[in-house]
Parts: structure tokens; C-alpha cells; sequence
């Protein structure tokens, strides 16, 4: 390895408040950053001198059961995470060399957390001027780190970055060079030149903070299969991915929580546990439809097996159960009047950081057009 420093709540805010146990059920907005004019990059040689740094492991130790994993499985959809707290300063950047993977770390001290927006690009640009940044390789990967601090803002007694423009590491397998483009406005942008397109993985590491971002030696796959499928008492029936799993109805109706990994939560908790989530309120479809006090990004007319549906992103305000800056992803179904009123279904997924946000949106997608009815 080698190293080179460098429900009413859904009805107000369209997510579920309640939780249940998962038990293991068998077997893309991609981010674009733009923001201050830039130089063209200066360029580095590679690293001489390897950095013994077990912070890259995960957990921040080293291991003694063999190589280095990635911190995900991998795909080629763009991924995002919101900073939280005060900004924070980025005070290391270094490339590493692993089997099967290259990765990218950022480190950043604060009492913050430093956010991302990362994804393929096809013009990486500057911030602020638009201008086109030169970045070698047949692929560019963008990364915008957020909440970061200018380095006059930095929190006492830390030394921000102040690194090469350019970085290469030898013996990588994948990636070519990281060029930086600038800090603005808290956002700090890099773009990485890779071979091709390629499966990568964010992750966060702690002891000290650092945004990890590992590239695959290996081919896209294609999406995972909604090769599962099951009923809720609810009143519908819905697929989700093959190997996630979903709650069998101990605390909340069955067929309503997904997640790509077996989950089990205490009855009585608000903790967000399913990746994805589907619950039936009493509520008017036009109520739970309207934007309230969210930022509302888009908003698109549709039909889920025949009936009136809308799909809603939006942004939260801070003023309801998720932290301001929070965004939400959510089908909402009019099922009509029931016995206690009208009803609406909604199917949604959120960007807290324990969730692959832009992955779960395009499970989402699919998992909406299986939705059927069980109920007139």
C-alpha cells in the first residue's frame, strides 16, 4: 500500500417516523460541481515516501485478517451527504493503492462534519468562472466536499491543507491524477481522472474525520434485481432488491422498511432504520402533496397502478423532524376515502448519512412502478 499526502410527520415532511425489525429476506442524480476562477493545475511527481497511516482502515486500525475492503460495495451512481455543525477545515488529502481498489482520502478536523457531492462528470469546471479544468484520463470523477472552512476561518490551532494541485500515486490500478479546483463558498472541489468509468464507494471514517472515496478495479454491474416481493396488511403489495431485507410487522405493518442490511430497532423509537419506507396515512393526498415549509427541488405528475401519484424531492427547512439541508425523495399515492377518511400512501427514501442516498433514489424508482393494490 502506498500513500501520498496531499405519519403525521410524513404528512408534513414525507417520511415515517416509526420503526420495526428487519429480518433477511432471501438471498442518479449525479453530482456536477461548479463554483472560483482556477489556475491551470500544477503538476506533482508521485509520492517517495509511503505513509504508514492505519486511519485508513477502517475503524481507524489496521487489520490482521487480510487486506484492506473497500468501504462499499460500489456503483456508478452519484452520492451525496449534507455537513452538519460548524465547517470544518480540510487538512490532508492523500491517494492510496489497495488490491482491487485505489482510494482517496480527505481529512478535515473541526467540530463539524464536512459533507459531499460526488459523481461522474463529462465537463469538469471550475467554480465560479465555469472554465473547463484539464484532467487527465478517459473519466472524470467529481468531488465537492461541503461545509469546509476558508483556511483563515480554520478552528484554532489547525493547519489547513496546502498541498500539490495534483496528484498521482504509483502502482494505481485505476486512478490517474486528482486535480484540484478551488474552495468556494465552503465547498472544496476536486476532480479525480480514471481509466474509465468505474464503481466507487464513499465512506466516512473517524479518529480523525475523513471522507474516504475508494474506486473499483472492476466493471459496472448492473442494478440489482427486485427479484424479492411481499404484501403489507396495508392494502399493497411492492418488490425490493434481491439480499435486502424488510420488517415482518412487529411494531409497524409488515412490507415497510427495506434496507440493504438486516435491521432490528426497539418498539417506540423515531430512529430512521429502512433505506426505504412505505406507510399509509390518513391524511388528503392534496395535503400531504403540498410542498409546506420544504424546499421543494422538483416535482413530477404520475400514476402508480392507475392511480393519481407525485413524485416529490425535496429539501428539509430545519423545522421539522430532519436537520435543515436534509433532502427527501417520495412517491405520493392517492388511495382515496377508507373507513376513517381520505388515505394516501407514501413510498420514500432520505439522505441521513447512514444511507447511500443517490443509490437508494434509483431503488426507489423501481420499487414504485411494482407497486399494486390489493385494496379497491
Amino acid at each position: 500500500m502506498r500513500f501520498l499526502s496531499a405519519g403525521f410527520c410524513a404528512a408534513l415532511l414525507l417520511t415515517s417516523c416509526t420503526t420495526d425489525d428487519g429480518s433477511s429476506a432471501g438471498a442518479d442524480p449525479t453530482a456536477s460541481p461548479t463554483a472560483s476562477p482556477t489556475a491551470s493545475p500544477t503538476e506533482s511527481p508521485p509520492a517517495t515516501e509511503p505513509r504508514d497511516d492505519p486511519a485508513d482502515e477502517p475503524g481507524g486500525q489496521p487489520s490482521d485478517d487480510g487486506p484492506i475492503a473497500p468501504v462499499g460495495a460500489g456503483d456508478t451512481a452519484g452520492s451525496t451527504a449534507p455537513g452538519n455543525g460548524p465547517p470544518v477545515a480540510l487538512t490532508d488529502v492523500r491517494l492510496g493503492v489497495h488490491d482491487e481498489f485505489d482510494r482517496i482520502v480527505f481529512e478535515v478536523a473541526g467540530e463539524g462534519e464536512a459533507g459531499w457531492q460526488i459523481g461522474y462528470t463529462d465537463e469538469p469546471r471550475a467554480q465560479g468562472s465555469g472554465a473547463l479544468v484539464e484532467v487527465p484520463g478517459d473519466a472524470v470523477l467529481g468531488i465537492t466536499l461541503t461545509n469546509i472552512a476558508l483556511p483563515g476561518d480554520a478552528p484554532e490551532g489547525v493547519q489547513p491543507w496546502a498541498g500539490a494541485s495534483t496528484l498521482t500515486v504509483d502502482g494505481a490500478s485505476v486512478l490517474g491524477t486528482l486535480v484540484e479546483d478551488t474552495l468556494y463558498e465552503g465547498r472544496y472541489t476536486y476532480f479525480a481522472g480514471l481509466d474509465r468509468e468505474r464503481p466507487f464507494a464513499v465512506g466516512t471514517l473517524t479518529s480523525p474525520q475523513r471522507i474516504v472515496v475508494d474506486v473499483l478495479a472492476e466493471e459496472p454491474t448492473a442494478p440489482v434485481g427486485l427479484s424479492q416481493r411481499c404484501a403489507s396488511p396495508a392494502g399493497f403489495s411492492i418488490s425490493y432488491p434481491e439480499g435486502w431485507s424488510v420488517n415482518s410487522g412487529l411494531t409497524v405493518p409488515a412490507c415497510t422498511r427495506f434496507a440493504p442490511e438486516p435491521f432490528t430497532v426497539p418498539p417506540g423509537t423515531d430512529a430512521r432504520v429502512g433505506a426505504v419506507t412505505a406507510s399509509v396515512e390518513s391524511v388528503p393526498f392534496d395535503r400531504v402533496a403540498d410542498s409546506g415549509s420544504a424546499d421543494e427541488r422538483s416535482r413530477t405528475e404520475t400514476t402508480v397502478d392507475g392511480r393519481t401519484a407525485v413524485r416529490i424531492e425535496r429539501v428539509s427547512s430545519g423545522e421539522g423532524l430532519w436537520p435543515e439541508g436534509v433532502r427527501t425523495t417520495s412517491y405520493v399515492v392517492d388511495l382515496g376515502e377508507g373507513e376513517d377518511g381520505p388515505r394516501m400512501l407514501v413510498v420514500n427514501t432520505i439522505d441521513l448519512r447512514q444511507f447511500d442516498y443517490a443509490a437508494n433514489v434509483r431503488v426507489l424508482d423501481r420499487m414504485a412502478e411494482t407497486l399494486e393494490f390489493t385494496e379497491s
